[in-house]
């Protein structure tokens, strides 16, 4: 090619690219609203009144999610947001299906949120809370899922089978037994065992509770942790080890979760012919009992911790319908007459 030729396609102006245009694509997974974090100050006021309360993670976790959801489906910034909004949001929680309880959970959280909000100086201290005018669900008397008499002496029948897991269910059992929440018996640790009183951190809220064993759960309880000294390696009981520990393969030696010993539970009252057996109903039967020996309410709730009268109350109500109705009996000379 000669100069002349080369300069001419030098001379030549580069040509500029067409503008690209980027065409959303139609269809797709969309993200679900009730996720979606409330942006901004909302965000940040959640989370300082949750780092303010104190509450233990797993409250933290369920306050979050109803105040992030209510304030998602409101759109509106805390100070604006109505008692109508309010009243609003508890019918569309109806609708959906939440019975009273849960209903009554996301009016307390938004309760707690604003009383909050007001003394931290959030919100004008001469104006009502938009909560001040709810009111809470009617919700049925609460009573307590005791396991009676003859099912707790199935059950124990059945943890006498010599099986692979029976040293330590018979020892979960026993803990299960004295008011102990299914996720407090799956956090404990071996050091939270002196031989007599097992330190327990409460799941709801961050306070602990010394409860004493009685001798039976003690032989159950020591029993089990001389099988782990027996078995050594992973199992060996040292003071920061898990307390209950899992012993199907694939997870031996790790710490019995929540939904494991919710399953070995579960399968303990298929075999004994117990229906509907789950963690919790040990420890409405020791809040029963706790409440029939006399023990002071004040103790009662301290040995479960429990916080609110309300709460315990379901033991106390049960008792007293039971003995009414056997002082009834006895006034009426039928007494015996039943016990025969």
């Amino acid at each position: 090619m000669t100069s002349s030729a080369s300069d001419s396609v030098l001379a030549i102006a580069p040509r500029s690219l067409p503008e690209i245009i980027i065409v959303p694509i139609e269809g797709g997974k969309k993200p679900d609203p009730r996720r979606e974090e409330p942006p901004d100050l909302r965000h940040w006021q959640i989370e300082e009144f949750l780092r303010q309360t104190g509450k233990s993670d797993n409250t933290q976790r369920v306050y979050r999610g109803q105040l992030v959801r209510f304030a998602t489906w409101g759109g509106k910034s805390w100070l604006d947001v109505t008692s109508s909004d309010i009243g609003k949001y508890r019918r569309e929680l109806k609708l959906k299906g939440l019975n009273a309880t849960s209903v009554n959970h996301a009016l307390n959280t938004l309760k707690a949120f604003y009383g909050w909000l007001r003394r931290s100086n959030g919100y004008p201290m001469n104006q009502p809370l938009p909560t001040d005018a709810i009111d809470l669900e009617r919700q049925p008397e609460l009573e307590a899922d005791h396991i009676d008499a003859d099912d707790l002496d199935q059950i124990w029948q059945v943890l006498e089978f010599e099986e692979k897991t029976a040293v330590r269910d018979r020892a979960i059992i026993a803990v299960l037994s004295h008011g102990l929440r299914a996720s407090e018996a799956s956090n404990l640790n071996v050091e939270h065992w002196n031989g007599k009183i097992l330190k327990v951190h409460r799941s709801k809220g961050q306070n602990v509770s010394e409860v004493p064993l009685n001798r039976d759960a003690r032989q159950y309880l020591e029993a089990y942790l001389e099988w782990r000294r027996q078995q050594g390696g992973m199992f060996e009981p040292v003071p920061e080890s898990p307390m209950f520990l899992a012993q199907d393969p694939k997870s031996a030696g790790n710490r019995l979760g929540y939904k494991g010993l919710h399953r070995m539970v579960k399968k303990l009252g298929a075999i004994a012919g117990v229906e509907d057996l789950n963690p919790h109903r040990f420890r409405h039967t020791f809040g029963t009992e706790v409440t029939r020996r006399g023990v002071d309410p004040l103790f009662g709730k301290e040995l479960m911790g429990i916080k609110s009268d309300r709460g315990f109350q379901r033991y106390t109500k049960g008792v007293f319908k039971q003995a009414a109705a056997e002082a009834y009996l006895k006034a009426i000379g039928e007494d015996e007459d039943e016990k025969n």
